[in-house]
C-alpha cells in the first residue's frame, strides 16, 4: 500500500466535498492566512500524492461523513508561540491517546483517532472535554457540526491536514521527545494511539469521588488541583464563592476561608477575602467563565450537566460555525446546541425570525436577548466566520439565482418554438436574426416563460438589469406597420444534437 493511500485512509471524512487554502501572508503574530475555499468534488489519488509530495493543492478534509460519524477528531490550539515539547509532555501525563501535530501557522493540530466509525456528536464531546482537562477550553474542535445538512449545501468545517510536502515540510507531528516525526513515524504513532469506539467511550473524563469542589464546573475543579497561583487568585476565589453559595448556601461563608487556604497558592490575606465575600453578596453573582483563570479550562457543555455548574446562570443557547452558502441570495448554516440551522438573511438579522425558525426546525425556542446583545453576537459570528477556513462557500454559477435566470433565458431563445420571420414575434415567440447575431423578442413573452418554471425571484426592473448586464438592449421595431418594444440580446450559440434511432431489427410486427 503506498503512503498516499494509507494517508487517505487515516484521514477519511466527507467524501462529496474537500477544503484547499492559499497562504498569502504572515500576520504579526505569526499566523498565516490566505484564501481558502471548498471544492465539492471526490478526492484522486492524484490529489494525495501531490499534497504528499508538495507539488499539488494542499487537502483539508471534513472529518464528518455523510452519516454524521468520524473516524477523527482535532484539537486546534491557536497558540502562538507554543511549546510544543511542553504539550506533548503534558498530554503523555495524563495518558491521552493523542497525536500532536504542528499546524501550518506553527499552533498544534492534536488529533484523536479511532479504528471504527463514531458518532461525530461524541467524539466533539470527548474532545471538549480533553481541551478543557488540558487548559485550553473554549478552543475549536473537528469536527465542529454533530450534523450536515448535505441536501440544503452544508458541508461542514475543514480542517488542513498535516505532512503537505511530507518530510520537507513544517506540518508534521511529533515524537514524544519533541523531535519531528517522519510520515513512517507518523503512520506508527498513529498505529500506537488510535482507539476503539469502546475505548472512546471509557476514555470520557468524569468526575472522580475524590475530585476536590464536587458537582462543580469542571474548570474549578481542574484549577483546585493544581491550586490557584498569584495574578488569578481575587478571581479564581469569587468563582470558587460562587459555587459554595450554591453548594452550601448555609455555610458558604465559611467554607470560602476553608477553600482560599486549601486552594489559593499562596492564599490571599484576609482584607481581600472579605472584599470577594462582599461582591458575592449581591443579587447577580454569577460564574466569570470568560476571565482568566477559568476561561482556558472551560468546558461549557460538561459544566451544564453539573449539580452546581453554570446552569441558569447561562441559559442562553449556544449558537456557533456561521457558515454562508455564497449563492444570490446566499443562504446561512447556524449551529444552535450542535444542531445546524438553516437561514435566510433576514433569519439571521432579526432575532424573531431566527427564534421562528429555531422552532419550525429545531423543535427549540430560544430565549429573547436585548438588541445590542444579538447585534452583537451576530457582528462576533461574522467575524469568526471570515477568518474560518472554508467557511465560505463558493457555489456554481448555476445554483445561484442569476444563474438559473441566465438558463431560463438561453431555454426561452434557443428550445421555444422560434419565430421564422420577425413577425412572429406577436405570436410570443423569439425570433433569432442571423443578420446581425441578436435575439429579439417581447419582455412579458419572456416573463410568462420564468411564471411558467415558477421563477419569480426578480421582477421587471431586475430583469431589464440582467439582459443590460449581457449587452442587451430595450429597442422599437416596426412588426406589420405597427411599432413594438422588444428586447434584443446577442444570441446563444445553438447546435443541433442528432439522436440515433436506436435498431429494432427487422421484424417489423406490431409488439402488442
Amino acid at each position: 500500500m503506498s503512503n498516499a493511500t494509507k494517508f487517505a485512509d487515516v484521514f477519511r471524512g466527507l467524501q462529496l466535498a474537500y477544503g484547499t487554502y492559499r497562504v498569502d501572508r504572515k500576520q504579526a503574530n505569526g499566523k498565516n492566512v490566505g484564501k481558502a475555499s471548498i471544492v465539492q468534488e471526490p478526492r484522486t489519488a492524484e490529489l494525495w500524492e501531490g499534497h504528499l509530495s508538495g507539488k499539488g493543492t494542499g487537502i483539508g478534509i471534513i472529518p464528518i461523513n455523510e452519516d454524521n460519524q468520524c473516524v477523527w477528531g482535532c484539537i486546534d490550539i491557536d497558540q502562538y508561540p507554543l511549546d510544543h515539547k511542553v504539550l506533548i509532555e503534558r498530554v503523555r501525563k495524563m495518558k491521552l491517546p493523542l497525536v500532536v501535530c504542528r499546524s501550518k501557522s506553527g499552533g498544534a493540530h492534536m488529533f484523536l483517532f479511532t479504528s471504527d466509525w463514531v458518532p461525530a456528536k461524541d467524539m466533539q464531546k470527548t474532545l471538549n472535554q480533553i481541551a478543557s482537562a488540558l487548559g485550553y477550553g473554549g478552543t475549536e474542535v473537528f469536527p465542529k457540526q454533530i450534523r450536515l445538512f448535505l441536501d440544503r449545501g452544508d458541508v461542514g468545517n475543514f480542517l488542513n491536514l498535516p505532512y503537505y510536502n511530507a518530510d520537507d515540510g513544517l506540518r508534521y507531528a511529533f515524537n514524544d521527545d519533541g523531535s519531528a516525526a517522519t510520515l513512517d513515524d507518523f503512520f506508527a504513532l498513529y498505529d500506537k494511539h488510535r482507539i476503539t469506539r469502546e475505548q472512546l467511550s471509557a476514555l470520557t473524563i468524569t468526575e472522580r469521588p475524590d475530585m476536590p469542589i464536587p458537582d462543580g464546573p469542571p474548570c474549578l475543579q481542574h484549577l483546585a488541583q493544581q491550586k490557584i497561583s498569584e495574578g488569578g487568585r481575587n478571581n479564581g476565589l469569587f468563582n470558587l464563592g460562587v459555587y459554595l453559595r450554591k453548594a452550601y448556601p448555609d455555610s458558604w461563608e465559611t467554607e470560602l476561608m476553608t477553600h482560599n487556604m486549601l486552594y489559593l497558592d499562596p492564599p490571599l490575606p484576609l482584607s481581600e477575602v472579605n472584599v470577594v465575600a462582599k461582591q458575592l453578596t449581591k443579587k447577580d453573582y454569577a460564574y466569570r467563565c470568560k476571565d482568566a483563570p477559568i476561561a482556558p479550562y472551560c468546558n461549557a457543555e460538561e459544566c451544564r450537566t453539573r449539580k452546581y455548574g453554570i446552569g441558569a446562570a447561562v441559559s442562553s443557547s449556544v449558537v456557533a460555525n456561521l457558515r454562508k452558502y455564497n449563492s444570490t441570495p446566499p443562504i446561512w448554516f447556524l449551529d444552535v446546541n450542535g444542531e445546524p440551522l438553516e437561514l435566510d438573511t433576514d433569519g439571521l438579522m432579526a432575532q424573531s425570525a431566527f427564534q421562528r425558525a429555531c422552532v419550525d426546525q429545531l423543535n427549540h425556542m430560544p430565549k429573547t436577548a436585548a438588541r445590542n446583545q444579538w447585534e452583537a453576537r451576530i457582528n462576533q459570528l461574522l467575524k469568526d466566520m471570515v477568518e474560518t477556513e472554508g467557511a465560505i462557500v463558493e457555489v456554481s454559477e448555476d445554483a445561484s439565482i442569476d444563474g438559473q435566470f441566465y438558463d431560463y433565458l438561453e431555454e426561452f431563445c434557443t428550445t421555444m418554438q422560434q419565430a421564422v420571420v420577425r413577425d412572429e414575434i406577436l405570436l410570443r415567440r423569439p425570433f433569432n436574426s442571423e443578420e446581425d447575431g441578436r435575439t429579439y423578442f417581447r419582455l412579458k413573452d419572456f416573463e410568462a416563460h420564468l411564471r411558467k418554471n415558477k421563477f419569480f425571484e426578480y421582477k421587471s426592473h431586475k430583469i431589464a438589469q440582467r439582459l443590460r448586464d449581457i449587452n442587451g438592449e430595450s429597442v422599437v421595431i416596426k412588426i406589420k406597420g405597427k411599432s413594438v418594444r422588444v428586447w434584443t440580446i446577442p444570441s446563444f450559440n445553438s447546435s443541433v444534437v442528432e439522436i440515433d434511432t436506436p435498431d429494432f431489427g427487422q421484424n417489423n410486427e406490431a409488439p402488442f
